[in-house]
C-alpha cells in the first residue's frame, strides 16, 4: 500500500491543528500563573494601603464582661475558678455617613472609606443578677464590669472622644485578654452593684479599606447607612431590607437583626461562644468595584481554549470549502497570535479601564490577522473576513467576561449556536472527497 493511500490528508491536518491547540494550553497556563501573581502584587497593594487607614472593619456594639471568682475548700485545700461572663445590649442603633474614595498604591487602586457613626443604644443588666447567687460551700466575687466596643482593627480609629454613660463621659482603652479586637473602659469596680438597664451613647470615626461591617451586639440591631459608593456589594449573613437605594450618586440601606436571627444567646460564659461564631454573623457592605482586572482576565483566559479551538474549527472549514492551503505552521503563528493576545489583556488592563485595554488588544488583534491572512490568501478580501470574524468572536467573549450571573448560560448558548450553525454548513459536504489525495 502506497504511502499517499496509508495516510489521509485530512486526518493528519485535523491531528497536527490537535496537537498544536494542545501545546498552546502551556502559554495559556503561564498567563493564568501571571495573573495570579498580578493579582497576588495588588493584594499585597491593599495591605500597604490598610496599613495607612485601617483594614477592613467588623464593628460590634456594645459587651460587658465582668470576672466571677468562685471558691472553694475541699480536703483542707482551697482552690478556685474565675469565669469571664459576656453580656450584650438589648438595644443599638447606629446611624453612619460614610465617604468613600479609591487611594492607589503604584498601579494598583484600593477602595477606602471613612465612617461617621452616631451610635446609641441600651443594656438590661437583670440576666446577671443571680450571678451572685448562694452555692453550698462556694465563695463568689465579683470582679470590675468593663464596657467593651469591638472593633477588628483599632488603628483604623479616627475619633472617639469616649463613651456617655447614664449622662457620664467614659474614656477609652485598648481591652487586652479579650475573645475580640476592641477598645473600652472600667464601668464600675469589683463587687459594684448596677443599675437594671443602663443606656450609652457615642460618636465614632473609623477609616478602612474594601469592608465596613456589624455584628449584631443587641437583642434588636438597627444599622441605618448612607453613602457615596455608587456600586456596594451587601454582604454578610443579614441583607438589607428591601427600601435600600443605589444610584450613581451612592446608596441608602438599612439592616434590622433581632436576636431571634442569630445563633448565640445574649449571655454567656466563657468559651460558649466563640470569636468565629460572632464573626459569622456580621453583616455589612463591601465598597466593591465592580469590573475587577484580575477577576476578568481570569475568565478571559478561562474561555480562551474554547474560543481558540473554535478559531481553529473555522479556519479548517474555510481551508477546505474555499480551496485555500494552510500549513500547520501557519495555525501555530495564527494560536500564537490569539494567545499573546490575553499576555497584551493583562498589561494594558493594569494601566487603562478594562473595557477600553480589551478593546485596543482586540483590534490590534483582529488588524494583525487581517493582514496575515490577506498575505496568506492573496486576497484583501480573505483577510477582511478573517478580521470580521476573529472581531466577531471576541466581542461576544467581552459580553461573557462582564456577565458574571449569566455567563453560564451565555457561553453554553454561544456554544450551541457556533456548533449549529458549523454542523448546518457542512450538512452536504463529502468529507470522504475532501480527504482523497488529489
Amino acid at each position: 500500500m502506497s504511502g499517499s493511500r496509508r495516510f489521509n490528508p485530512l486526518l493528519v491536518k485535523f491531528v497536527s491543528i490537535v496537537l498544536t491547540l494542545l501545546l498552546l494550553c502551556i502559554p495559556l497556563n503561564l498567563v493564568q500563573g501571571l495573573i495570579g501573581e498580578r493579582n497576588t502584587l495588588r493584594s499585597n497593594a491593599i495591605e500597604r494601603v490598610a496599613g495607612n487607614v485601617g483594614h477592613a472593619q467588623q464593628l460590634g456594639a456594645v459587651m460587658l464582661t465582668v470576672p466571677l471568682t468562685r471558691s472553694w475548700t475541699e480536703d483542707g485545700k482551697t482552690s478556685t475558678d474565675t469565669t469571664l461572663h459576656h453580656l450584650l445590649a438589648q438595644t443599638v442603633h447606629i446611624d453612619g455617613n460614610v465617604t468613600s474614595s479609591t487611594r492607589h498604591s503604584g498601579i494598583y487602586s484600593v477602595p477606602t472609606f471613612a465612617a461617621r457613626l452616631k451610635i446609641d443604644g441600651t443594656i438590661a443588666t437583670a440576666a446577671w443578677r443571680d450571678l451572685l447567687a448562694p452555692e453550698p460551700g462556694i465563695v463568689k466575687r465579683l470582679g470590675p464590669i468593663t464596657l467593651m466596643l469591638a472593633l477588628t482593627d483599632p488603628t483604623g480609629i479616627r475619633v472617639l472622644d469616649g463613651v456617655r454613660v447614664d449622662g457620664k463621659t467614659y474614656a477609652v482603652a485598648p481591652i487586652p485578654g479579650s475573645i475580640l479586637k476592641g477598645v473600652g473602659f472600667e464601668l464600675a469596680p469589683a463587687g459594684a452593684a448596677l443599675p437594671d438597664e443602663i443606656g450609652f451613647a457615642f460618636d465614632l470615626q473609623i477609616s478602612g479599606t474594601e469592608r465596613l461591617q456589624f455584628l449584631p451586639f443587641a437583642a434588636s440591631t438597627q444599622v441605618d447607612l448612607h453613602s457615596t459608593w455608587p456600586s456596594p456589594s451587601f454582604s454578610g449573613a443579614y441583607g438589607p431590607l428591601a427600601a435600600t437605594q443605589v444610584s450613581a450618586q451612592g446608596f441608602n440601606a438599612q439592616w434590622r437583626v433581632l436576636q431571634l436571627n442569630r445563633d448565640f444567646p445574649q449571655e454567656w460564659a466563657g468559651d460558649k461562644v466563640s470569636a468565629g461564631q460572632l464573626a459569622e454573623s456580621a453583616f455589612g457592605v463591601d465598597f466593591y468595584q465592580p469590573v475587577d482586572t484580575y477577576q476578568c482576565n481570569y475568565r478571559a483566559v478561562h474561555y480562551a481554549f474554547l474560543l481558540i479551538g473554535l478559531s481553529f474549527m473555522i479556519l479548517f472549514l474555510l481551508e477546505h470549502l474555499f480551496g485555500l492551503a494552510l500549513h500547520p505552521v501557519q495555525y501555530a503563528m495564527t494560536g500564537a497570535a490569539l494567545a499573546t493576545f490575553y499576555l497584551v489583556l493583562l498589561a494594558v488592563s493594569e494601566h487603562l479601564a478594562f473595557g477600553w485595554a480589551y478593546g485596543l488588544a482586540s483590534a490590534a488583534l483582529v488588524g494583525l490577522l487581517g493582514i496575515y491572512y490577506s498575505g496568506v490568501a492573496g486576497s484583501v478580501r480573505t483577510g477582511t473576513v478573517a478580521g470580521l470574524i476573529t472581531g466577531l468572536c471576541y466581542a461576544l467573549l467581552y459580553l461573557l467576561i462582564l456577565s458574571e450571573e449569566n455567563a453560564l448560560l451565555f457561553g453554553a448558548l454561544l456554544l450551541f449556536a457556533t456548533l449549529a450553525a458549523i454542523m448546518i454548513a457542512t450538512r452536504k459536504v463529502d468529507w470522504y472527497r475532501l480527504g482523497t489525495p488529489r
